[in-house]
């Protein structure tokens, strides 16, 4: 929901506009709730640093399982960072406008005071001074009453657009989810590839062993899953392809972005430094995020290999049951059947295979090109920081000509005191001097009779008076001519503002415009909602046609028809968006150049006001009676220079500590590039390890053909053993005369099984020495030689059965080798898993101890930085005190001053206002001060975040370490089971083949029906062979005409 928060006693009745489309609420009334709004849980916030905060700690843990599939859908709101950047310029310019207004605000109520003091003092001058006054007072009040409309709306756009730069950051984090979970399933789809070998390996076994006709119904049966995994992993490769490129084209609309707010902030630079800080406070949460994702993607990368140890064991698992079924039916069934069929399939497989490794090289391919765009990525970054640098240096420049400006305002000021108190004592002097005559006539009346000689010589004072009297009014007269000449200039300066207010009003109609169309802008993105609702819905349908396995080449049409009208509407929209930055553009120019005719008028001012204090010091130099009063009034004005140039020497002090703490920022994010360097050949040493694994992974592969072939020379020797027992047979059939003989042959056979049995038991020595946990397994072996034993004792006594008997011998004999052969290979696997799992578990224990002690580190640096700031803040803020004390004690002396020229104040009004336009400058001084331990206390609330997010990464990885340990110690738990379900297993081939003799006679006839039923499953696997094929070449076909679309 977009709801636009109001404020609070800042809003009034002629503002009052439209609630946003949509789902927005007016808040323009008085009643509305106070501060920014968050859009989740409603609660509302005093600043938008507030709500961000709010929304990083409460919202922003579940955006990723609850939005996961609607970052690459809706490209279209890629525009909203424009308007938020926008909107960001225009707070900046409302701080700026609130500030002017307050400091004006000031200034009416000092003049407001200053016109009643003069009134009492001066009744002639007043009617022109009023008039005047009064009519700025209007023109004041008309810009207040413009600069609260302004600040109204830009109110209400900041709320919008804190809003959706929170639902922007929910976006960023469900693209990185989605493109964390493509490079989990890559690593899945390798391994599945390993898999799949290890399986065509096992059915080259297979074949040699020669299965029966079940074993190869089986096989089919997999060789059928194998295949609909095959395309279900091309379904997921061409959705994992598509979904990349929708996040390679979101990444170059936000390269784009970013590029239009990199020009953006370079014309808002040139606004003030305050701006600067709020984008060095901007850099250092982007890195702060960049840190944050490298940090996932190492938790992620250790869930994957979490994942992967349980898939193999799953595999394992499901390896040992299904041997088991194919064991037991294999005892049912007849040898040397369909060979030919398996041959063809493996082919079929190794074809699969070879298309598998060519999409695996595809995707490398893909996933190179994603790197170089990383690299690209990277290099812009760097340019940014160039950029930043430069903009840093010019910041400096500006500074350095600020304090020029300043010195030559305070050398201005200090020559205003000092008419300013000549003129004072000028007005003493003749105050006292009327003082004396009154006194003197008062006399004079008393003592008529007694002091007539007195009469003359006063008379001749008086005479000498009214000449100087004479003299003061020529001089007043020439004042009042300059008087009225300031008051031409000051009409002149009036029409020049109003035509400055026009054409602000003409900024304000066309800001209005731009509303209108921020509007209009809102309400497209309204519809794009709900456009992104039906497609969802879409979606919806389209997975589950897909599932039912209906429509496929018409999901990728429709799929195809509207990423291209997607495309069409990206294009108006960034089209409309040039256009309107290229308007901004030139407003901002427009103004530009109204500021800088105002600043020429402003030095023409400063110029006239030269002229006037020229004409002062012709003023003083007639008033030069009092020589040593001026000397004594010199040695103060000295010791006052003095203290300014001590003020200005603290500013100085104060503005290098600053730069200081600036220089050691910069080398802070210097150090953690460092720190990311080391991170990235920690990343290339754990992927040298990961090839070094590898390698030991095909020497075992070596290891396990070796083993294989000797299996096979011990199968040879078998077969040779079964032929001989074949002409046994023969011979006992033909004549009953040649029984001794064959039971003597029969004897020697069983020595020469004895034989085997006894190198069989030397090798599980040997596997005893190397697996204690074999044992069992061999005493299992021995107790199944016993029963082979009896099996050939009841042999000789049973002739009539002999044929079958012996078969259940040699199938249950060559079941015990497959199962001591898969046990082997188990147990092999079981003690590399563990080991490996006890190699990752000591360079866990390795990679905790190092982050610890980083982090321990890290802490002190932090706390000791945090502790100078502090310091330093202190420092500041002592200065400011002085600052403030020193600027009161002037003032003190100025009102002292000012009611001492009460009657000559109308003749210097123009010098005063032009000194309290100095009193402004040295304001704004100390407010930008102000500002800048302001931004110091940010950078120290950041840095408190980092180390709040470096204990939550602690305590992830300390998470994640006991998630291990109960992973090995599930790992035990499950070879444990793994054992005993052996056991059992062996116990239950040993009943299944006492009652298989039994079961033969039963069975004959049900194998009649199984092989019809077995041709029909043939029949049905071919057809749905041929449909596999002709839906991979549709596929294929498909993916081609993508490709040619893209």
């Amino acid at each position: 929901l977009f709801q636009t928060p109001g404020r609070g006693g800042s809003q009034s009745s002629d503002s009052d506009s439209s609630a946003t489309p949509g789902n927005a609420v007016d808040v323009n009334n008085e009643g509305s709730s106070e501060g920014f709004i968050c859009p989740l849980c409603m609660k509302s916030h005093g600043s938008a640093e507030e709500l961000f905060k709010h929304y990083e700690a409460v919202h922003n843990s579940g955006i990723d399982s609850t939005r996961g599939g609607e970052g690459h859908l809706s490209p279209e709101r890629d525009e909203v960072s424009l308007l938020r950047q926008e909107v960001q310029d225009l707070q900046a310019s409302l701080k700026e406008e609130r500030w002017y207004s307050e400091e004006l605000k000031k200034e009416l109520e000092k003049l407001q005071g200053q016109r009643q003091q003069d009134s009492k003092s001066d009744g002639l001058t007043t009617a022109t001074s009023t008039e005047s006054l009064e009519r700025q007072l209007e023109e004041i009040q008309v810009e207040n009453f413009n600069i609260k409309q302004m600040k109204d709306l830009f109110e209400q756009k900041a709320a919008q657009l804190a809003t959706e730069i929170v639902d922007l950051k929910s976006k960023y984090d469900e693209e990185i989810s989605l493109r964390e979970g493509a490079e989990q399933k890559l690593t899945n789809l390798r391994q599945e590839l390993q898999k799949e070998r290890s399986t065509v390996e096992d059915l080259k076994t297979e074949l040699l062993q020669r299965p029966g006709v079940e074993d190869v119904a089986v096989l089919k049966k997999e060789l059928v899953q194998v295949q609909t995994l095959m395309d279900k992993m091309t379904l997921e490769r061409e959705r994992e392809s598509e979904k990349l490129k929708d996040e390679c084209k979101h990444l170059q609309a936000e390269q784009a972005n970013s590029e239009a707010t990199i020009n953006q902030l370079r014309a808002e630079l040139a606004k003030g430094p305050q701006e600067v800080a709020v984008y060095v406070q901007e850099l250092q949460k982007l890195q702060s995020s960049v840190k944050e994702l490298e940090q996932k993607n190492q938790s992620l990368t250790e869930k994957l290999l979490k994942k992967e140890q349980d898939y193999t064991q799953l595999e394992e698992k499901h390896n040992e049951v299904s041997v088991s079924k194919k064991n037991v039916q294999a005892s049912f069934h007849q040898k040397d059947l369909d060979c030919q069929q398996l041959q063809a399939k493996l082919s079929a497989a190794e074809a699969s295979i070879q298309r598998l490794q060519t999409e695996l090289g595809e995707k490398g391919e893909a996933s190179q090109k994603l790197k170089e765009e990383l690299s690209e990525v990277e290099t812009k970054y760097q340019h940014l920081k160039a950029e930043c640098k430069q903009l840093q240096q010019q910041r400096e420049e500006k500074e350095q000509h600020g304090l020029q400006l300043q010195s030559e305002l305070s050398q201005l000021h200090s020559k205003l005191l000092e008419t300013e108190r000549q003129l004072g004592e000028a007005h003493g002097r003749l105050k006292e001097q009327r003082q004396l005559s009154s006194e003197k006539l008062m006399d004079k009346e008393q003592q008529v009779a007694d002091l007539q000689l007195k009469l003359s010589r006063a008379e001749e004072q008086v005479k000498e008076k009214a000449a100087n009297s004479t003299e003061l009014q020529h001089q007043l007269e020439k004042a009042k001519q300059q008087h009225q000449e300031q008051q031409t200039l000051q009409q002149n300066t009036t029409a020049k503002l109003r035509e400055a207010q026009n054409d602000l009003e003409q900024v304000l109609r066309q800001i209005g415009d731009k509303d209108q169309k921020i509007q209009n802008l809102e309400a497209l993105l309204q519809k794009s909602k709900d456009n992104i609702s039906l497609l969802e819905k879409e979606r919806e349908d389209l997975y589950a046609k897909i599932q039912a396995g209906e429509g496929e080449t018409a999901v990728l049409n429709q799929l195809q028809e509207k990423n291209h009208a997607l495309q069409i509407q990206v294009t108006q929209l960034t089209e409309k968006l040039k256009n309107q930055s290229e308007s901004h553009k030139q407003a901002q120019e427009n103004l530009h150049e109204q500021v800088q005719e105002q600043k020429a008028h402003l030095r023409a001012a400063q110029d006239r006001v030269l002229s006037l204090e020229t004409n002062i010091t012709e003023l003083t130099s007639q008033l030069n009676e009092s020589k040593e009063k001026v000397s004594q009034l010199d040695v103060q004005v000295k010791a006052k220079t003095e203290l300014l140039l001590s003020a200005e020497a603290s500013k100085a002090a104060q503005r290098a500590d600053l730069q200081n703490h600036l220089d050691t920022a910069q080398h802070a994010l210097q150090d953690k590039q460092q720190e990311l360097n080391k991170v990235s050949a920690q990343l290339d040493q754990v992927t040298a390890k990961l090839n070094d694994k590898q390698e030991y992974c095909t020497q075992l592969e070596a290891n396990l053909k070796e083993y294989k072939e000797k299996c096979l020379s011990l199968e040879q020797k078998n077969e040779e053993l079964e032929g001989q027992l074949k002409k046994l047979e023969g011979d006992v059939l033909d004549a009953k005369t040649s029984k001794d003989q064959a039971l003597q042959e029969l004897q020697q056979q069983r020595n020469q099984s004895t034989e085997l049995d006894l190198r069989t038991a030397e090798l599980s020595k040997q596997l005893e020495a190397a697996r204690e946990a074999m044992y069992n397994a061999q005493l299992d072996l021995q107790k199944k030689s016993e029963a082979l034993d009896q099996a050939n004792q009841q042999i000789s006594k049973q002739e009539a059965e002999k044929a079958s008997l012996k078969q259940n011998l040699e199938k249950s004999n060559q079941d015990t080798s497959k199962q001591l052969k898969e046990l082997d290979c188990k147990m092999q696997a079981a003690t590399l898993e563990l080991q490996q799992v006890k190699l990752e578990k000591d360079t866990l224990l390795k990679d905790l101890t190092d982050t610890k002690d980083k982090l321990s580190k890290s802490s002190e640096s932090f706390k000791k930085r945090k502790e100078e700031l502090e310091k330093e803040i202190k420092k500041g803020k002592a200065a400011m005190a002085e600052m403030e004390k020193s600027c009161q004690e002037l003032k003190h002396q100025l009102q002292i001053q000012t009611e001492s020229v009460a009657k000559e104040r109308n003749e210097l009004k123009n010098s005063l206002e032009k000194k309290e336009g100095i009193s402004k400058q040295l304001s704004i001084d100390l407010d930008s001060a102000r500002a800048q331990v302001l931004e110091m206390q940010g950078l120290l609330k950041d840095k408190e975040k980092s180390e709040q997010h470096l204990q939550g990464k602690l305590r992830e990885l300390k998470e994640s370490f006991e998630q291990k340990k109960k992973h090995s110690e599930t790992l035990q738990a499950e070879l444990k089971t793994a054992l005993l379900e052996k056991a059992e297993l062996e116990n239950k081939l040993q009943q299944q083949s006492i009652l298989s003799a039994q079961e033969l006679n039963a069975e004959k006839g049900k194998l009649a029906d199984l092989q019809k039923a077995y041709d029909k499953h043939k029949e049905n696997m071919e057809k749905l062979q041929l449909d596999l094929y002709g839906k991979e070449s549709e596929l294929l076909a498909t993916r081609q005409d993508l490709k040619v679309l893209e």
